[in-house]
């Protein structure tokens, strides 16, 4: 004999009541999407390297000198040496120029420019690394006075000399150090070798 309830309207099993009531007490489930993942907060901006920013100044001002060839007076392997390089640079040009007495040596040229003239240069400056008394940097130089001429890479030490960024070292892709170069030929020529013969 199977158990009815009787309910208004008409009579229901007894099984199908109890369910109905036991789920009376809960609480009404609610479906609920997943909260998406909080996003990251974005990142600071980085602030600006004052000593990047010096030291790209200081290249840009060298090679300020170098939009015209007309009426440019800039010498940076001599009148204007003092401007461009570090002391201990400064005192390898002179002891290079002692020992090579009058003679041409391996310094030729201009290695800011790598070039002995030039019509009107762009510079091209990066700094790579920046530290309050030193940093690395480098520039690509065009010459837009001359046509279809390839662009010339140069890498700078840098060092900070009372304030002021002047060069340690510059580095080409064809002739190398600077200051290896200076050292090369003093060591020549103090042994006995001929000015310009490495």
């Amino acid at each position: 004999m199977t158990c009815q309830f009787l309910v208004r309207g008409g009579v229901v099993p007894l099984a199908c009541c109890v369910l109905a009531l036991g789920a009376c007490g809960k609480p009404a489930q609610q479906h609920t999407e997943p909260s998406p993942p909080a996003a990251a907060a974005p990142a600071p901006a980085a602030a600006p390297n004052p000593d990047a920013a010096s030291a790209k100044a200081f290249l840009e001002g060298l090679y300020a000198h170098y939009a015209s060839a007309k009426d440019n007076t800039f010498q940076p392997f001599d009148a204007n040496v003092h401007e461009v390089f570090d002391p201990d640079m400064v005192r390898l040009l002179d002891a290079d120029t002692k020992a090579l007495k009058g003679e041409l040596g391996d310094i030729d040229g201009d290695w800011l420019c790598q070039c002995q003239d030039f019509v009107s240069l762009r510079a091209a400056i990066a700094v790579q690394s920046a530290a309050p008394t030193e940093a690395k940097a480098t520039a690509d130089v065009t010459d837009l006075g001359m046509p279809g001429e390839k662009s010339r890479h140069d890498a700078f030490d840098l060092v900070k000399v009372g304030g002021a960024w002047r060069i340690h070292d510059i580095v080409t892709p064809d002739q190398g150090s600077l200051r290896q170069t200076l050292l090369d030929e003093i060591k020549r020529l103090k042994a006995g070798g001929r000015p310009d013969s490495g």
